[in-house]
């Protein structure tokens, strides 16, 4: 194995190292935690302009609540571990981390310290997600506006003025856009089946 590819084995060791302490499984660069209902992913993403002498990957965090799918009438498989997150972010949205990927080359220093308290980071944002409102809180706070199961989340538990504010930041954002109407017939459609007023 070469130099470079050790300090990725490195690197990809200090990640699992905490994630482990947290109860996340590996499966080769996928770490996954299920809860009640809950499941949170963390994976490494190799970079595709990898070269012999230089390593780079990105970190994926992201959270699937079975609660939300049940509630807009989707199906929930019975290994949670397959099902399709609704949120994910990069870890350096989430984190300290300073860039938009690990350069094992660049960050060789930051492996040991800097990367595993990032990741810490990357934990607690999932430690947070626990039921269907604390995930469409973090829908929203990361800009999910046009998520449609969100808003059918919103409009099937009665969530009325979550649901119109939804609508209301979605079309101040994107209602001058040329795909507004096919946006906004999206919402109207979902407000329709559960009978959501929107303004």
């Amino acid at each position: 194995m070469s130099d470079i590819e050790d300090r990725f084995a490195e690197a990809v060791a200090a990640i699992g190292g905490v994630l482990k302490r947290h109860g996340f499984r590996k499966k080769r660069y996928v770490w996954t935690r299920v809860g009640d209902g809950v499941a949170h992913t963390v994976d490494v993403q190799r970079s595709h302009g990898n070269t012999a002498t230089g390593v780079r990957f990105y970190v994926n965090a992201s959270a699937y609540v079975a609660e939300l799918d049940r509630a807009i009438g989707r199906s929930v498989p019975d290994d949670l571990t397959r099902a399709t997150a609704q949120y994910s972010t990069r870890f350096e949205a989430i984190s300290d981390w300073p860039s938009d990927r690990v350069d094992v080359e660049r960050d060789a220093d930051a492996l040991g310290t800097a990367l595993p308290a990032a990741i810490e980071q990357v934990v607690a944002h999932l430690d947070a997600i626990t039921d269907a409102p604390s995930l469409a809180r973090t829908l929203l706070d990361n800009g999910y506006v046009l998520d449609d199961d969100l808003f059918a989340w919103f409009c099937a538990t009665g969530r009325t003025d979550d649901a119109r504010a939804q609508f209301v930041a979605a079309r101040d954002r994107f209602g001058a856009e040329d795909r507004w109407p096919r946006l906004a017939a999206r919402f109207e459609e979902a407000a329709l089946k559960f009978g959501t007023p929107l303004p």
